[in-house]
């Protein structure tokens, strides 16, 4: 005769054994992940948005630890492709039937290794990533995703076109063609506010130069009136890819491990049009360059040309005001 409290009591038992185990398999079972590969040849510096879907397989891979895992962040997984087809990724290496697609392989704005990467998020061949160096003077607060403005202001000519001071008397030959777009009348007058004699360029004649011996009417500059210093917009909405601290060691634990403190600002890396390089190279070696930090609101960089400020606009707008401000208050007659 069967014994139904030892029954009931083995019923009991199997299902707290099938529930307990069902329980250690679900905390310690290894979790399956999904990668990308590709079910045929596809060559370097074709778009995702172009590749069939079929040209792509999920293939499903089980680690043997979190330590093995970390290798998930050299590949593709099916979330990461979604998302850089639809930023028109391009790849930038031939991808073989039946091999895995590393994140390497391809550029794109979403690619998630271009934290750590830069190049991988730089799909526009016109732009590039420079490491300004800040000083102290970055915004508060400034980190990566952030947009700025780049702006130089340029306090004294003798910096930038390398005037040589001599002890009895300063003297700049005048380039025959100006400098940039200023034309030699403006650029001559632009000197001898700095205290500089303006010689003729070599093959101009005194005759040439107003030297006759008779008076010659002055004559206004073509260009702009421009006084020291002068401030110029270099880059509107540059993205910010990485923020570098200053860093120091504060302690050494036993086990020989340094408790590093982190301090201010010390440089960023941002991207800017290939175009701007040399501008922006210019104002970092002899040029006061200024970091504006922009609201989120502001889109992406644009290539707009801006009026730049010398100090004959201040000088300008403080009369302007000056003159509008006292009409107003001055007692009708």
């Amino acid at each position: 005769m069967i014994n139904r409290g030892l029954l009931l009591v083995g019923v009991v038992l199997a299902i707290i054994g099938a529930i307990g185990g069902f329980a250690i398999n679900s905390v310690f079972a290894r979790p399956t992940d999904y990668v990308m590969a590709a079910s045929a040849d596809i060559p370097a510096g074709t778009y995702l948005s172009e590749i069939p879907e079929d040209s792509f397989v999920q293939v499903p891979i089980t680690f043997a630890n979190s330590d093995a895992r970390l290798m998930l962040n050299g590949l593709v997984q099916p979330n990461d492709l979604i998302a850089m087809r639809a930023a028109n990724g391009v790849l930038i290496k031939d991808i073989y039937k039946y091999e895995p697609i590393v994140i390497s392989a391809i550029v794109s704005s979403d690619n998630p290794a271009a934290s750590r990467i830069a190049r991988l998020g730089l799909d526009n061949p016109d732009f590039m990533v420079i490491t300004i160096p800040v000083d102290g003077d970055a915004p508060t607060g400034l980190m990566a995703g952030d947009r700025v403005d780049l702006a130089v202001t340029i306090s004294s000519v003798a910096k930038v076109l390398d005037l040589e001071q001599d002890t009895e008397a300063m003297e700049y030959t005048l380039p025959q063609s100006g400098v940039g777009a200023m034309p030699p009348e403006a650029l001559a007058a632009l000197i001898e506010e700095s205290g500089y004699t303006v010689i003729p360029p070599e093959g101009e004649t005194g005759e040439a130069a107003g030297e006759t011996g008779e008076e010659v009417p002055a004559e206004e500059p073509e260009g702009p009136t421009l006084r020291e210093p002068v401030t110029k917009l270099l880059v509107n909405g540059a993205l910010v890819l990485n923020v570098q601290y200053e860093t120091s060691v504060a302690s050494v634990t036993s086990s020989g491990e340094a408790q590093v403190l982190r301090g201010g600002i010390s440089a960023i890396d941002v991207v800017i049009p290939r175009d701007a390089f040399e501008f922006v190279t210019m104002a970092m070696n002899s040029g006061n360059l200024q970091i504006g930090l922009l609201s989120p609101l502001v889109g992406e960089s644009i290539d707009e040309p801006t009026l730049g400020a010398s100090l004959q606009d201040f000088l300008d707008l403080f009369v302007s005001d000056r003159e509008e401000l006292t009409t107003e208050s001055a007692p009708a007659e």
